[in-house]
C-alpha cells in the first residue's frame, strides 16, 4: 500500500530533458542487415512433455517481418537471413549446437563495420551448476538448449551441447569486434518459483527443470539434483549485489570498451527466476497458432510503431503485459537502449499501407500485428502524403492474419461505399479510428477438492453478475483453463505453498492473473474475498469493478496519441535515508520498499493546455487517485511545469504495482479533467457527449460506463483533444 505525501514545487531548469538521438538514415541505407533466427521445438533426448510448438512459429513470423515489414531504408535481404529450425519452409538447417555456433562464427567472419545483426533465440532455457567455481554470483550457469542437447553427467561437462551464457557472450563479442551493431532477443526462461493455482490449458512454459536434464543411475541423479537444489537455496537468485534485476545472459560490459567495438542491445523474456510462456496468439483469434508471448508482443508493438528506440519498445512491451493482466514474467532490456530500432530515422509513424486490388478484392500488407481486426475502419487516401480529410472512401477489415488483411469498401463517416474498381491507383489505406476493447475474459474457478459447494456458489454468483445490466464492469465468462485475462480459484490460504503459520483456513475466492500463478513470496498476495453467502455477490461485484477499471486504464495505453517530445513525464524514486532522486527508466521494473517515495516531474512541450492525472494501481487492483493538474505550455511561461513528491510506500501489501499518468489535451475554457471517479466505490454516472467526434476523454469515461462494445476514438487531421496513458510498473517488496 501507499500513503500520499504530495509536495508541489516549481520545476526549474533541471527538469526532465529528453535524451538526444542520432539520425541513422544515411547509415541505414548503406549498411548490410543480417539476421540469425534459432527455433528449437523438438528435443529427442528429453521427455516429450518438454517439446515445444511455438519457436518455429516465432522464427517464421520474425522472418516475414524482417523481409516484408521493416521501414525504409532498412532492408533485410533473404540471403542474409539465416533460419535454423525444424519443419519450417526455407530453413537453412536444424538448430543444433554445431549449427548455431557455425552460424555465429560465419557472421563474425563476414560482417563489416556499421553492419546490423539481429539474433533471435526461441526455445527452452535452463540452469545448471556452474562448471567454473566463482564464475557466477549465484553459482549457476544460465543455458540455452539447442535441439541436440544430451543429459547432464557431471559438473565439469555440464549439459552436453548446451549454449552457456559465457559462450553466447564470446560469440557476440566476436561479431561486435568487427564494429557491427547487435540486437539479440532471448525468448526463453531458466527457472521459476511461482505456483500455478488455476489451471491454464493453452500455455506452455519455455523452461526445463534441472531434474529432466540429468542422466545416470538413480543415485547419480539424486546427488546431482540435490547439489543443484542446495546451490539454488543458498543463492540470491534473480538479483545482483545491489538488488537490481539480473539478466539471464551477462552480455553487456560493466567497464570501458574499445571505441571500435559495435554496440549491443539485449532483450530477455524473463529474469532468471521466472518462466515465460508460449500460447495461441493473438488472443481470442480462432485457430490461432502458438507463439512465444515475448516474441509476439515485441513484433506487434514494433509493427504498430516501427520508428521507436529500444527503450520505447521495451516500455511498450511492459505496457502491453499490464494491459493483458500479466504480473509475470518481468522482461528485461539492457544495452544501447536509446538507439533507434534497426537504426531507423526519428519520424512520426503513420499507420498506413498501399492498397492492392486484384480481381475485385482489396488487401494490405498489415494485419493483427498492427492491431487491425475484423471491423477496423481505414480511410482510402489518394497518396501516402494525403490528409485524412482527403479520404475518397473507407474500407473495413473483413479478415486478418498477422501481416495481411482482406478489406471491403464500407459506408462510413458520410461517404458511400466505393466499388473496388474505383479505388485510385497508388492509393493508401490509413487507420481512421482507434478502438479499445475493455471486456475482461474471466475464467471460472475449477472444482477444488473439499470446496465443491463453495465453487458452485461462486459460479452461480458469476452467472448472475454477468446477466445484470449496468454492473459497472463488462466481463465474459469462459470455462476453467481457457484463454482469459483473469482467472478465479476457490482455495484455503492455509493449504497453499509458502503460507504463513497464521494463514486463514476459510474458503476464499482468489483473483489471479492470466498465468494462473499465485505466490506468497516477499509478502505478496493476490486479491481475495472470504466466501460468505450473504456478501459474496456484493463483494465479487466490487472487486470485479476495481479490476475492470485498472485493466481498462492499462489497455487505454494503446490509444495514446501524444509524442514523447510534446509532453514529458518522469517518475523518480527517493530511497529511504537518501536525498537522491533516481529516475525510473521506462523500460525497467524497479523494486521499491516501505519508506521509499515516488516523485514526478512533468512538462508540457505542446502548444495546448494539457491535464495530467496520476493514479496508483496496487497489487490488489486498488486505484488511488493522487493528483489532477493542468499544465500550461512551457513556451507561455518559463520553467512552467509540475514537480511533486507523490507518495510513500507502506508495509501493508506487496507485489507488482503500477504508476499511471493520464494526459488529456484541454480545450480552451474547459473544466480540468479529473479522474478521481475511478478510485470511488461506485460507478460515476457518466455519459458520452451526444454529438461530435469521439475523443480520448470519451474513452476514459467508458471505463466508468463499462460499455458492451469497443470504445472508439475517431482520428482526423485536426482531431478532438488528444490523450495518452503512460504506465510505469514497479514491484514492492519488504525491506531487507
Amino acid at each position: 500500500m501507499i500513503k500520499l505525501t504530495r509536495r508541489t514545487l516549481l520545476v526549474g531548469t533541471s527538469a526532465l530533458v529528453a535524451a538526444g538521438t542520432v539520425s541513422f538514415r544515411a547509415l541505414a541505407a548503406s549498411r548490410t542487415y543480417h539476421a540469425l533466427l534459432v527455433a528449437c521445438t523438438d528435443y529427442p533426448n528429453l521427455p516429450q512433455k518438454n517439446w515445444l510448438i511455438g519457436p518455429k512459429n516465432d522464427a517464421g513470423l520474425v522472418r516475414d517481418y524482417l523481409l516484408k515489414n521493416t521501414p525504409d531504408p532498412v532492408k533485410f535481404s533473404a540471403e542474409n537471413v539465416i533460419l535454423l529450425a525444424k519443419d519450417v519452409e526455407g530453413a537453412n538447417g536444424p538448430p543444433t549446437h554445431a549449427a548455431i555456433k557455425a552460424a555465429l562464427a560465419d557472421l563474425a567472419g563476414k560482417v563489416q563495420r556499421d553492419d546490423f545483426v539481429y539474433l533471435h533465440l526461441s526455445g527452452h532455457g535452463a540452469q545448471q551448476p556452474q562448471a567454473k567455481a566463482g564464475d557466477e554470483t549465484d553459482g549457476l550457469d544460465e543455458i540455452f538448449l539447442p535441439s541436440d542437447i544430451d543429459k547432464w553427467i557431471n559438473r565439469e561437462e555440464g549439459v552436453p551441447n548446451a549454449l552457456v551464457d559465457n559462450e553466447v557472450g564470446a560469440a557476440l563479442d566476436a561479431i561486435r569486434d568487427k564494429g557491427a551493431f547487435v540486437w539479440v532477443v532471448f525468448d526463453c526462461c531458466h527457472s521459476g518459483t511461482a505456483t500455478r493455482a488455476a489451471e491454464v490449458d493453452d500455455e506452455l512454459e519455455r523452461k526445463v527443470e534441472f531434474a529432466d536434464l540429468v542422466g545416470g543411475d538413480d543415485a547419480a541423479r539424486a546427488a546431482a539434483v540435490k547439489a543443484y537444489d542446495d546451490i539454488s537455496a543458498s543463492a540470491s537468485r534473480g538479483f545482483d549485489e545491489n538488488g537490481g534485476r539480473k539478466p539471464a545472459f551477462n552480455l553487456t560490459p560493466t567497464g570501458a570498451e574499445p571505441i571500435a567495438r559495435g554496440k549491443l542491445v539485449a532483450f530477455y523474456a524473463a529474469q532468471t527466476v521466472e518462466t515465460t510462456p508460449e500460447m495461441p496468439l493473438p488472443k481470442g483469434t480462432p485457430d490461432a497458432p502458438r507463439f512465444g508471448l515475448f516474441t509476439f508482443t515485441i513484433l506487434s508493438k514494433l509493427a504498430e510503431n516501427p520508428n521507436v528506440t529500444y527503450r520505447q519498445l521495451g516500455q511498450a512491451v511492459l505496457q502491453q503485459y499490464s494491459a493483458d493482466g500479466r504480473t509475470r514474467p518481468t522482461p528485461l532490456f539492457e544495452g544501447e537502449l536509446d538507439a533507434r530500432v534497426f537504426g531507423t530515422d526519428k519520424t512520426d509513424a503513420v499507420m498506413q499501407w498501399p492498397i492492392a486490388v486484384k480481381d475485385g478484392d482489396a488487401a494490405i500488407g498489415a494485419g493483427l500485428l498492427q492491431g487491425l481486426t475484423p471491423g477496423s475502419k481505414l480511410a482510402i487516401l489518394p497518396s501516402a502524403l494525403s490528409k485524412l480529410s482527403d479520404a475518397v472512401g473507407y474500407l473495413e477489415v473483413k479478415s486478418a492474419k498477422n501481416l495481411e488483411s482482406q478489406l471491403a469498401p464500407v459506408e462510413f463517416d458520410g461517404k458511400p461505399a466505393l466499388a473496388p474498381t474505383a479505388v485510385p491507383a497508388g492509393a493508401y489505406a490509413r487507420v481512421a479510428e482507434l478502438a479499445v476493447d475493455y471486456k475482461l475474459l474471466v475464467a471460472k474457478p475449477a472444482p477444488t477438492a473439499g470446496l465443491e459447494k463453495e465453487t458452485e456458489l461462486v459460479n452461480s454468483v458469476l452467472d448472475e453478475l454477468v446477466a445484470k445490466p449496468k454492473s459497472g464492469f463488462h466481463i465474459a465468462l469462459v470455462e476453467p483453463g481457457k484463454s482469459a485475462d483473469l482467472r478465479l480459484a476457490v482455495l484455503r490460504e492455509k493449504s497453499m505453498d509458502g503460507a504463513a503459520a497464521n494463514a486463514s483456513d476459510e474458503p476464499a475466492l482468489w483473483f489471479l492473473p492470466a498465468s494462473g500463478d499465485i505466490s506468497l513470496k516477499d509478502g505478496s498476495k493476490p486479491p481475495r474475498i472470504v466466501i460468505h453467502h450473504d456478501k459474496l455477490a456484493e463483494n465479487t461485484a466490487k472487486t470485479l469493478t476495481t479490476i475492470f477499471r485498472a485493466t481498462g486504464l492499462s489497455r487505454l495505453a494503446a490509444a495514446s496519441d501524444y509524442r514523447p517530445d510534446e509532453v514529458s513525464v518522469q517518475f523518480l524514486i527517493k530511497r529511504q535515508d537518501s536525498d537522491v532522486l533516481e529516475p525510473i527508466e521506462s523500460s525497467t521494473v524497479p523494486r521499491v520498499s516501505p519508506g521509499d517515495q515516488v516523485h514526478i516531474a512533468a512538462k508540457n512541450g505542446s502548444d495546448e493546455l494539457v491535464d495530467i492525472n496520476v493514479l496508483y494501481i496496487g497489487s490488489d487492483y486498488s486505484i488511488t487517485h493522487i493528483v489532477a493538474e493542468r499544465l500550461a505550455p512551457i513556451n507561455e511561461q518559463a520553467d512552467q511545469g509540475l514537480k511533486e513528491g507523490l507518495l510513500a510506500f507502506t508495509d501493508t501489501s506487496f507485489g507488482m504495482e503500477r504508476m499511471i499518468a493520464v494526459l488529456t489535451e484541454a480545450p480552451p475554457q474547459s473544466e480540468k479533467e479529473d479522474l478521481s471517479f475511478l478510485a470511488q466505490e461506485g460507478v460515476r454516472a457518466v455519459t458520452r457527449a451526444a454529438s461530435g467526434t469521439p475523443g480520448f476523454s470519451d474513452m476514459l469515461a467508458d471505463i466508468g460506463m463499462a460499455p458492451a462494445t469497443r470504445s472508439v476514438m475517431r482520428l482526423a487531421d485536426k482531431s478532438g483533444p488528444k490523450g495518452a496513458v503512460m504506465i510505469f510498473p514497479m514491484e514492492t517488496v519488504p525491506r531487507a
